[in-house]
């Protein structure tokens, strides 16, 4: 066999290899992680009874949690996966990309309810003191409107459907979603 021949052969072997896993990938689901570290007793005594569902989510005592949004704006162990990524001690924004007609999942394993929330741009939840917080005193729309259908409600410990990629509720491009109870959770989408 011609060495020519056998790169032909290796080349159209690596684009099947290639088409393959670009077909697995936007027919499996994505799930999108919801996390929290609250601490049952603490949050509930401060915020009110369910608040903070018992479980191996986390052991975050309240005051902690207030003192971290306070100083650096979120808290870390409230996140979006495969959302944040510790670069020299920051977090930074990554965009996740998703192909036409995939499927999404939101699992929330954390303790607290959240919201899978598109927004036209981030900014402030419907919990003034979290804004406060963390400085987010432009309310993003979306989280006020009573009537808004791309708001997902994650109780904790459940998983929900999320939308469809390409659809009128996950569209083509780029789009912004965040919790509207804790405004640091931010997730962006680009929809191939």
């Amino acid at each position: 066999m011609s060495v020519q021949r056998s790169v032909v052969i290796l080349a159209l072997f690596a684009c099947f290899i290639l088409l393959s896993a670009t077909a697995f990938a936007q027919s499996g689901t994505f799930t999108v992680g919801i996390r929290d570290a609250c601490d049952p007793a603490t949050f509930n005594a401060v915020i009110g009874p369910g608040t903070c569902i018992p479980g191996e989510h986390g052991k975050t005592v309240f005051n902690l949690f207030v003192k971290e949004v306070q100083h650096d704006r979120m808290a870390g162990a409230w996140y979006f996966s495969p959302l944040l990524n510790a670069s020299a001690g920051k977090f930074r924004l990554i965009t996740v990309n998703l192909m036409s007609g995939q499927a999404t999942s939101l699992q929330n394993s954390g303790g607290e309810l959240h919201t899978f929330t598109r927004v036209a741009k981030f900014g402030g939840g419907v919990v003034p003191f979290l804004n406060d917080l963390t400085g987010n005193h432009d309310v993003a729309p979306e989280c006020m409107a009573s009537e808004n259908s791309s708001s997902i409600f994650v109780e904790a410990g459940t998983t929900e459907v999320g939308p469809v990629a390409g659809s009128t509720d996950l569209p083509a491009g780029i789009s912004k979603w965040q919790c509207c109870i804790h405004p640091w959770m931010r997730m962006t989408v680009n929809v191939h």
